[in-house]
């Protein structure tokens, strides 16, 4: 005990002068543990260097709804519309390259956004629940209205959200509305959800529900694809007018680039008439009217 309160005294001592005993345990101590922070050096270089492999930004895996038409839609061979057109000739612009990936349903799109499985999505609404894992541009791509469709043989007016209160509404899982009407919902309607557009007029058409809430384009084209006009109607006004936005999912590795894309997609939005790009992209889906989830 005293021999070591007299070598802790020399220590804090300028006296102190180490003998061969000391410096050899010194030399020892230090070395077994430079060989340890040498191997965790080692370590954490070779994982830096991965996770910087593995995020390069090289190109972006970009995606759509599916259902979604003049917007985008799917034609059983590649995704195709006005937001698909407009975030591809951005990235050209930009020289970043792409691939454009068909994944299945919306509710699967999300998915996929959620786990960074894909970088892009061409065009949706913007809200909190999904800005937790999605990025959106500072400009909105392009307006998108909602429609109240009823069958055929029903005499309904619907002048505004009131008129729905009491009625048995129909929505697609995972489908925004925006402009308030998603809260107006929640707070004051009885809707049920199915998994799509399908399903949907399926369940009006048996009398399951009293109306379909959907985006106008989307419900419509399916109607004209599915040969059923003239069994269903849209009740005007619209009962909804948003904006949709293309989003970056936070896990992408060229998420970096996204400044540069929103510069990118100001100037093509000023440089086009985006109702004559949506005209003309839902001509060209009705003369070949068709989606495929």
């Amino acid at each position: 005990m005293n021999s070591r309160r007299g070598l802790y005294s020399s220590v804090v001592t300028n006296s102190w002068r180490p003998n061969r005993l000391c410096i050899r345990w010194c030399i020892a101590r230090i070395g077994q543990r430079g060989w340890l922070l040498a191997i965790a050096a080692l370590g954490l270089a070779a994982g830096s260097h991965a996770i910087a492999q593995a995020a390069e930004c090289t190109k972006v895996v970009v995606t759509a709804d599916p259902e979604f038409p003049p917007y985008a839609w799917y034609d059983g061979k590649q995704l195709r519309g006005a937001s698909v057109d407009v975030v591809t000739s951005v990235l050209d612009s930009m020289h970043l390259p792409y691939e454009l990936r068909y994944v299945g349903p919306f509710v699967r799109v999300l998915r996929s956004a959620r786990f960074g499985e894909v970088d892009i999505v061409t065009e949706l609404k913007r809200n909190p629940e999904r800005e937790q894992f999605l990025v959106f541009s500072e400009s909105p791509i392009f307006s998108n209205p909602s429609s109240v469709f009823v069958r055929s043989d029903v005499s309904r007016t619907v002048n505004s959200r009131e008129a729905l209160v009491g009625l048995r509404g129909g929505v697609t899982h995972g489908t925004k509305f925006g402009d308030g009407m998603d809260e107006y919902i929640d707070a004051h309607l009885s809707v049920e959800v199915a998994p799509g557009i399908k399903e949907n007029f399926a369940k009006l058409a048996a009398g399951r529900i009293d109306y379909f809430l959907s985006p106008h384009y989307p419900a419509l084209s399916y109607l004209i694809a599915s040969g059923r006009a003239d069994q269903f109607q849209a009740l005007k006004p619209f009962v909804a007018q948003a904006m949709n936005y293309v989003g970056w999912s936070r896990k992408s590795a060229c998420l970096a680039r996204l400044d540069e894309f929103n510069a990118g997609l100001r100037r093509y939005l000023a440089s086009i008439n985006s109702m004559r790009l949506v005209e003309a992209s839902y001509d060209l889906w009705q003369h070949s009217p068709q989606m495929v989830r």
